[in-house]
């Protein structure tokens, strides 16, 4: 009988072996849920027909940063690869990539300082599907975010940086995103660091038929070609808008077309007031206002000041023959911070404006008006036609700043009707439509916040302020702001990639020792963890002791 029962024991565990080998489960017990996928990535990677493979450049000697890194981008591979077989991965030593790959990728390494000198990590990843391969970094493309900090920051967003990059290479149809550029918009130069983020995710193309037939106006017979793209950007234009323009526009958005507008309407700049000292703001009509107002939407000609503006950098002195520099905080460039519930601006930094106005929202029953962003609470307005000067960095008057937080970001969704419902110009236009559903647009007070800075003749990147670099400092990095972040979300949700937008939100909650705590109760559990693991072996010892006399003794 004895025999027979442990034969049993046997085939049991054999059948849980078995079984074990091919079925494969985790539980995961996290309060933030960082080891489960989420349905984007589940519904993505079952979705792959092709075999895809992934070779990753984190093989070798890394720092522990790093070492984390790629532990945490093999757990999340492997959980890929159960839902889907076609796809595998290998890690790398950038040794094994040739000189000549890394310069055709442009496969720049990050130098980390060690005990023992620098160590070039190349934190990169190539992605092959099918004939198309596509390099990838495994660190965040976040300006906002230190150097020193990416690898622990990465971490939280290797889900989406994988999901996206699997989509694109994946995908049979990207959405076509265009620039307008014949009112004397953003120049490439400036424009650079936006389009590049695009680049990565959508087909980006400049429209240029109005500058080609030098009409510098669109043309009904633009819409056609207009409507290929999935959604357009209008980059700080500085010249007035047509008639015609703004009827081809609304009819593009009446067959569904997404819009992003940064448009001021005062002309101030920086490198002006530099040179001078002191600038007139003078108002710039883009001749928007009654376009804009069908919308919900009004920008008034004033300028932002705010009191927790960001600092800049002034000479303050000279000493010994060298200038001295400090920071003073610029009222003028106003830090746009989260102000209602939006998928766009989860968990944002503050972005960077420059010189914006105020937007008004204009209460429309059809129309769901968003405060994307908006300055602090400690503002007032400055009007057009007045000086912009570089000592109002001395705040005389503090309490006049209380106007409140002033939106300067507003995302508009809803039933949009067309701005030419009730006037003549309609009955000019072929194929005229009066209104759409789930019409969606975002209005941004300031076009700076699309620009990036030029340092020496070459483009910086978007969201670093120049003005913010100190000369007594060149090594010294300039200030960084989420610019980037915010404008690649709001195109994520203008052209409905939610799913993917809430990845890239995703936050995953990071315990932190109370280090008060460490110190005080050192001892107390230095002694538990002795002490209870003990006393616990030294019961089953004697329990198991007293069983074994009680059994024994009764033969």
């Amino acid at each position: 009988m004895k025999k027979y029962r442990s034969f049993l024991y046997i085939i049991g565990l054999l059948l849980i072996w078995i079984v074990g080998f091919f079925v494969f489960h985790r539980y995961d017990l996290t309060q933030d849920k960082r080891y489960t996928l989420s349905s984007t990535s589940e519904s993505l990677i079952q979705s792959l027909d092709s075999p895809l493979h992934i070779d990753i450049l984190l093989g070798g000697e890394l720092t522990a940063d790093y070492r984390n890194l790629r532990n945490d981008i093999q757990f999340l591979l492997d959980e890929l690869q159960e839902r889907n077989k076609n796809l595998t991965y290998t890690f790398l030593d950038p040794i094994d990539i040739s000189e000549t790959e890394k310069e055709e990728a442009h496969l720049s390494p990050a130098p980390i300082k060690t005990d023992k000198g620098i160590l070039n990590v190349y934190p990169y990843a190539k992605i092959s599907y099918q004939e198309k391969t596509r390099w990838m970094e495994v660190l965040i493309n976040d300006p906002s975010i230190t150097f020193e900090s990416l690898p622990q920051a990465s971490s939280e967003k290797l889900e989406y940086l994988f999901a996206d990059k699997i989509q694109q290479i994946t995908s049979k149809n990207r959405k076509k995103v265009g620039l307008i550029v014949h009112h004397d918009e953003l120049p490439e130069n400036k424009i650079d660091g936006f389009g590049r983020a695009l680049a990565d995710k959508y087909d980006v193309g400049v429209y240029l038929n109005p500058i080609i037939n030098k009409s510098m106006t669109l043309q009904a017979s633009d819409l056609d070609s207009l409507r290929k793209f999935d959604a357009l950007v209008i980059a700080k234009p500085t010249l007035p808008f047509t008639e015609m323009d703004k009827l081809v526009l609304d009819q593009y958005i009446m067959h569904g077309g997404k819009t992003l507008w940064a448009v001021e309407t005062v002309d101030a700049e920086m490198d002006s007031i530099f040179r001078s000292g002191k600038i007139v703001a003078f108002p710039r009509d883009l001749q928007l206002n009654d376009f804009l107002f069908n919308y919900g939407i009004r920008i008034h000609p004033m300028i932002i000041k705010d009191l927790n503006g960001s600092p800049i950098v002034l000479a303050d002195g000279e000493t010994a023959g060298n200038t001295s520099y400090n920071y003073y905080p610029w009222p003028y460039f106003e830090l746009g911070t989260r102000a209602e519930d939006n998928p766009i601006t989860q968990s944002i930094d503050p972005v960077l404006f420059q010189f914006a106005n105020p937007i008004e929202i204009i209460p429309n029953k059809n129309i769901k008006p968003t405060v994307l962003l908006a300055s602090s609470a400690q503002t007032t307005l400055k009007p057009a036609l007045n000086f912009i000067q570089l000592n109002e960095v001395n705040i005389e008057n503090p309490e006049e700043y209380k106007m409140g937080r002033i939106p300067m970001a507003v995302l508009i969704e809803g039933d949009f009707s067309s701005a030419y419902a009730m006037r003549y110009e309609r009955k000019e236009f072929p194929n005229y439509r009066g209104a759409t559903k789930d019409g969606k647009m975002v209005v941004i007070s300031d076009g700076d916040v699309l620009k990036n800075n030029l340092w020496r003749g070459m483009p910086m990147r978007l969201g670093e302020d120049k003005y913010s670099m100190r000369p007594d400092n060149p090594n010294m990095p300039p200030k960084t702001y989420a610019n980037q972040t915010f404008l690649m979300n709001t195109m994520d949700y203008l052209l409905g990639n939610e799913d993917f937008l809430a990845l890239r939100n995703r936050q995953l909650q990071t315990p932190k020792l109370s280090e008060s705590k460490v110190v005080l109760e050192k001892k107390s559990w230095q002694m538990k963890n002795l002490l209870i693991p003990t006393f616990i072996i030294l019961l089953v010892g004697a329990l198991a002791n007293w069983y074994r006399k009680r059994k024994y003794t009764r033969l």
